[in-house]
């Protein structure tokens, strides 16, 4: 069984290439430019080029259209893997998922394919698509593998914050008036995944209280449980450190990562987002 997911989730390359896992990239518009994210923009070149937008030519995304996904799947069965897992960003906040049917369909009776929404994205995809991977390698059947996702996504824990409000309003994630109401009070938002949706979860006014808010959030959550932790950044590695560093000392981490968000994920949630991702094990 192979394993298949979308750039909007976080799986470092290395670890990827290890457990096999196929990445489908997401499409960034730059106004008239596109590029396919994590093959002809990585996290640097977006950083550089935000630098320089305007309203004509801010970012967005695509979600990966059935095409992309089938041709992925077609290299898969041409290796003579016949049995294909996909899991996806949230199904409520892209179309990713309804991509990953169309190309299934498109290729019924040429191989087994299986779809998850992850009712997530960034490292909370990714660790789900990491599990799978291991489980996979490990001979585990597919209901195995379907129960252990099904498991870890209601437990998940996902809480974050954004520094500026600017790409959430463009993203559609926040409204217009909250934005302008929270820059002018200088506020920090905090932010949550519930049911696959971005929610709001509190508000603070400075950057080292948001620290605080989200590992107290994530540590009610999952209590004393041993946890896969995530330390989730947008261009902020140092404060992803000092994040960390915090966290550590009140969850009972079993497994960490430290990742600088996908392009697709950075591009909605904008430069400066902090975030911690949090998976019983």
């Amino acid at each position: 069984m192979r394993i298949v997911m979308d750039d909007a989730g976080d799986v470092p390359a290395e670890l990827a290439q290890e457990l096999n896992i196929r990445v489908v990239p997401v499409n960034i518009m730059f106004g008239t430019e596109q590029f396919l994210s994590g093959v002809e923009m990585d996290q640097a070149a977006f950083y550089a080029k935000t630098a320089e937008v305007t309203a004509e030519n801010f970012p967005k995304t695509s979600q990966p259209t059935p095409y992309q996904f089938e041709q992925v799947y077609r290299e898969i069965l041409a290796e003579g893997e016949n049995e294909i897992l996909t899991i996806t960003v949230s199904e409520k906040l892209s179309g990713t998922y309804a991509s990953a049917i169309a190309a299934a369909r498109e290729l019924e009776g040429q191989g087994t394919f299986h779809l998850f929404d992850s009712q997530a994205g960034s490292a909370a995809q990714g660790y789900m698509a990491i599990e799978a991977a291991r489980m996979a390698q490990a001979g585990e059947s597919i209901d195995a593998i379907m129960a252990r996702l099904h498991k870890m996504r209601e437990e998940m824990a996902v809480v974050f914050t954004i520094d500026s409000l600017e790409y959430a309003v463009k993203g559609g994630r926040v409204s217009s008036m909250k934005s302008v109401m929270a820059s002018l009070l200088n506020i920090k938002p905090i932010l949550r995944l519930e049911d696959g949706l971005i929610v709001e979860a509190g508000r603070v006014r400075t950057r080292k209280k948001a620290i605080g808010h989200i590992i107290d959030m994530v540590a009610t959550e999952v209590g004393n449980k041993p946890v896969r932790v995530a330390y989730i950044h947008a261009n902020a590695a140092d404060e992803a450190k000092i994040l960390a560093e915090r966290a550590r000392s009140v969850l009972n981490v079993s497994e960490e990562l430290v990742v600088d968000m996908a392009v697709a994920v950075a591009i909605n949630l904008g430069p400066g987002a902090l975030g911690l991702v949090a998976i019983p094990v």
